[in-house]
């Protein structure tokens, strides 16, 4: 691959077909409503042009109602059936059970059989596939895959960003799903693409959504993602709960990639990266796509002038903040990792905030201390200077006298050059 060294590892039809369910009413409004004809409509939609005016005439989505075949033992419990069955998966077995609970008397197989003919129609759903136009949309998810890194079976976390349109793709491992990784790869998406669609289509992790109902009219998102959000000037759509087609796109995307990754290794998680990107770039935008019949990197053309324009817009500041307590050996602890602050604010509180690079330590509104951040886990960050004038203070609070910092009885004090105090409160920190 261009240079890129790859090592291989050994080889180791039943009712609800006709049925049109609220989100194709709003698909075909709203595309009616951007000047689009009803035979164009119904021909990308895989529907009958007489369907799509008949729901044009529809002021509201018509919801789908069963025959009634004559009461039985399950008849008062239909309701309670139709509202569990998408958040059981349309499980029969499920369902059944619950009945049970709640004083249900029939058998399995009369609910086995009310439950079918609503499976078969979820699945018939899946099958309808909605198309964007140019720079409107995006999908993003993760996913999970083993690898071998530096020799190692490692677990990488890989993030997949598709446009909808075009079916171009970007991708990233990463060792794991925290907002500040999300945002970042974001950023890197958007260079990669070289501007941003309208709308991202997401899963529902807690670096995105904290919390919605299952129609998604209320949502609660993460306050910082949706500054993010707002920075750039796109707008975030969670998918509905049970309802992975929503975003079939970048679903179709992480299985692409894992295919890639499968039975190789690489020296480091950058190597990965690098090959990764070369492949999407010499292959897999440059293939016949199976649905589009055409190839990404053309498709792109005609979007790429339509995606919101980022260029010139400084990359987006991740703010993380956190009270924490000083230690006796005037440390502070964050992320499993340890930095140092001037010795006097020792047992007080403070505040520490990081933006990716830097770490910088507030008491009282005053920056006390600013660190290079540590890369690794459970490593000391020390500033010597932190700790310079510490023997020659008589009355220091008592919380921070320590066995590592000792007040001298002689008013004679030794002066020791700056690594002897930076070794002793490296040793402390242990």
């Amino acid at each position: 691959m261009n240079g890129m060294e790859v090592c291989l590892l050994p080889k180791i039809t039943l009712g609800g077909s006709d049925m049109v369910k609220g989100d194709l009413w709003h698909e075909i409004h709203s595309r009616y409503k951007l000047k689009e004809k009803k035979k164009e409509i119904a021909r990308s939609l895989d529907l009958d042009v007489r369907t799509v005016r008949k729901i044009l005439q529809q002021k509201e989505p018509q919801p789908y109602t069963r025959k009634n075949a004559g009461k039985n033992k399950l008849h008062p419990w239909q309701d309670y059936i139709r509202q569990r069955l998408a958040a059981v998966g349309y499980c029969a077995r499920s369902i059944f059970e619950e009945l049970q609970v709640m004083g249900y008397t029939g058998c399995y197989e009369t609910v086995k059989k009310y439950v079918r003919p609503f499976r078969q129609e979820a699945h018939m759903e899946a099958t309808v596939r909605f198309e964007t136009p140019p720079g409107k949309q995006g999908q993003v998810d993760w996913g999970k895959c083993w690898t071998v890194v530096a020799g190692r079976k490692t677990r990488a976390h890989l993030f997949v960003f598709a446009l909808g349109y075009s079916r171009r793709s970007f991708a990233r491992a990463t060792g794991d799903e925290k907002i500040s990784t999300l945002i970042k790869c974001h950023e890197e998406a958007f260079d990669h693409f070289g501007g941003i669609p309208h709308e991202i289509v997401y899963d529902n992790p807690k670096t995105v959504v904290l919390g919605r109902d299952f129609e998604g009219c209320h949502i609660r998102w993460n306050a910082q993602f949706w500054d993010f959000c707002r920075y750039y000037g796109f707008r975030p759509l969670p998918h509905r709960p049970y309802r992975p087609q929503t975003k079939g796109k970048v679903e179709s995307g992480i299985k692409y990639v894992k295919r890639f990754l499968r039975g190789k290794a690489f020296a480091s998680l950058e190597h990965l990266n690098a090959c990764v990107m070369e492949w999407i770039t010499t292959i897999a935008d440059q293939r016949i796509h199976g649905t589009t019949h055409r190839k990404p990197a053309e498709l792109f053309l005609e979007e790429q002038g339509l995606l919101i324009d980022h260029r010139g817009k400084p990359p987006y500041t991740i703010q993380e903040r956190a009270v924490r307590h000083v230690s006796r050996d005037c440390m502070v602890t964050f992320e499993t990792n340890r930095y140092s602050v001037p010795f006097r604010y020792a047992g007080k509180q403070v505040e520490v905030q990081g933006d990716g690079e830097m770490l910088r330590i507030f008491h009282k509104s005053e920056l006390i201390g600013v660190h290079p951040r540590c890369e690794g886990r459970y490593q000391n960050k020390v500033n010597g200077e932190h700790f310079i004038g510490i023997f020659r203070h008589q009355h220091l609070p008592p919380v921070c006298s320590s066995p590592l910092f000792p007040v001298p009885v002689e008013d004679d004090v030794e002066i020791r050059d700056l690594a002897f105090y930076e070794a002793l409160a490296e040793g402390g920190a242990r």
